[in-house]
């Protein structure tokens, strides 16, 4: 793997970039995801863009039913979610904090959530691992909003299982 892909120690999460562009992603990548995450037990995401600056970027990610991911939303970015492996809930909530739509993705899948919406994923099982697409370049603080209900859901671990269990069984 080490001649394909290179990581990015600047990330955030556990990151890494393909070396060339044209690569066929297949089961040898998953399988690069399913061991790192076997061995660190952290979420890790595969850049299938250049780097950060990239116009458009792909990703396959790998994230963890025990993570909780703050809800968010971009003013001119969408984002589509293609499931390779697993299920995840992509939930949509107005600016109040009250859940628009639960929608349970599946293998195959695919889920776009709107511009300027707050949304959160959810995965279902023990981990899941999709395909991210959406517009770059990454603006590290500017590309993401986060609400202001979302720093007291963030803080309180009660709330955040209170949230994932409303959705579970919205899902059920």
């Amino acid at each position: 793997m080490k001649n394909l892909i290179k990581q990015d120690y600047k990330a955030k999460t556990t990151s890494f970039f393909l070396l060339k562009e044209g690569e066929k992603i297949d089961q040898k990548y998953i399988s690069f995801l399913k061991k790192s995450y076997s061995k660190n037990k952290k979420d890790i995401r595969l850049c299938l863009h250049k780097n950060p600056k990239a116009k458009h970027h792909d990703m396959i990610i790998l994230q963890q039913r025990k993570n909780f991911y703050t809800p968010h939303k971009h003013l001119k970015k969408g984002e589509t979610y293609h499931i390779i492996q697993g299920s995840m809930a992509c939930v949509l909530l107005n600016n109040s904090g009250k859940i628009t739509k639960v929608c349970r993705l599946k293998k195959n899948e695919i889920f776009r959530t709107p511009l300027n919406i707050f949304h959160t994923m959810l995965p279902i099982t023990k981990y899941v691992i999709y395909h991210e697409s959406k517009t770059g370049p990454f603006l590290k603080k500017n590309d993401s909003i986060y609400p202001k209900w979302g720093k007291k859901l963030i803080s309180d671990k009660r709330l955040i299982e209170k949230f994932k269990k409303t959705i579970y069984k919205h899902i059920n």
